[in-house]
């Protein structure tokens, strides 16, 4: 999609198009920093079309032959823009079966189907301080899925506290692929 494709009705053009229609439902950042912190990633690892673009899917970037799941979180929150919320931040690491994948991961055993994680920290805790298109305002932490179920075995989430407990300290923007290669490396 370009943004311009116009809506039809009775087959003519309306005035209205799809762009029109993303300012309507998507265009508050602050909700959408999820989706944003997987498109950050994707970038810094030259990755230029998204790969889940379905609804549910395993993982969420394909690099190098790796499978890389990004989780998000935030101190700011738009719906609680009065208040700061908990400075207690966790991700999700669930488990996982292959069966529901489109393309059949292979594997139908409940287990991380994903080599890699990218958690992602939004550290502003204001609208102004927290502003997504900021690359400043991430924090990225990059853990290998091995590392993960070694240390957390079946829990469902990690907490930003445990991430630092086994050593992992946060990256910039332009330390994502470094240190995703690293990691490969490592692994080859």
């Amino acid at each position: 999609m370009k943004g311009n494709e116009k809506f039809v009705f009775d087959g003519e053009s309306t005035e209205f198009d799809f762009l029109d229609f993303w300012r309507f439902h998507f265009s508050n950042i602050y909700d959408l920093q999820d989706k944003l912190a997987e498109f950050i990633v994707s970038k810094a690892l030259g990755v230029n079309e998204a790969q889940n673009d379905q609804y549910w899917t395993l993982w969420d970037v394909s690099y190098r032959g790796k499978r890389i799941e990004v989780k998000e979180t935030s101190y700011y929150h738009s719906f609680n823009e009065e208040g700061k919320v908990s400075n207690r931040r966790s991700f999700g690491i669930t488990m996982a079966n292959g069966s529901y994948d489109t393309e059949k991961s292979g594997n139908e055993e409940f287990c991380r189907q994903n080599d890699i994680y990218v958690f992602c920290l939004n550290i502003g805790d204001t609208r102004k301080t927290s502003y997504p298109l900021n690359l400043n305002n991430w924090e990225f932490y990059i853990v290998p899925t091995s590392v993960i179920n070694e240390k957390c075995g079946n829990n469902k989430t990690i907490s930003l506290g445990r991430i630092k407990s086994l050593g992992y300290s946060a990256k910039r923007y332009d330390e994502i692929k470094i240190e995703i290669d690293n990691i490969i490396d490592l692994m080859l």
